[in-house]
């Protein structure tokens, strides 16, 4: 297989997984809420501060975006339902985060995409 259609048939995949995030999560979503989604998908169970250092990001604007991928937005209208929100039976001032049944669905659907 030449170069270009090794790029060629490597873009296809990321638009299919592009895709695959637009219609499960939504048409607008925010690279950062996917990025987000694939951190917790890599590393279930760990809380805001760990997945925040894990992004690069500050801890406040992780738990935005886990807030969002989990069962309520910030503005208080249903959240994309992707992540379960659980507290950390060894720190009880610790939430951590896993993936719900969706969530998994979507992990695999996109881990099939790759595999294809």
């Amino acid at each position: 297989m030449s170069r270009d259609e090794t790029q060629q048939k490597a873009l296809r995949r990321l638009n299919r997984l592009m895709a695959t995030l637009r219609g499960t999560i939504g048409e607008t979503i925010p690279l950062q809420i996917a990025h987000t989604f694939i951190l917790v998908a890599q590393n279930e169970g760990k809380g805001v501060s760990e997945l925040a250092e894990l992004a690069g990001a500050s801890k406040g604007t992780m738990s935005r975006h886990l807030l969002d991928l989990s069962d309520k937005l910030r503005s208080g209208e249903d959240g994309y339902g992707l992540l379960q929100r659980t507290q950390d039976p060894s720190n009880l001032r610790t939430v951590i985060y896993t993936l719900t049944a969706k969530g998994k669905l979507l992990r695999d659907n996109l881990v099939g995409i790759l595999e294809d």
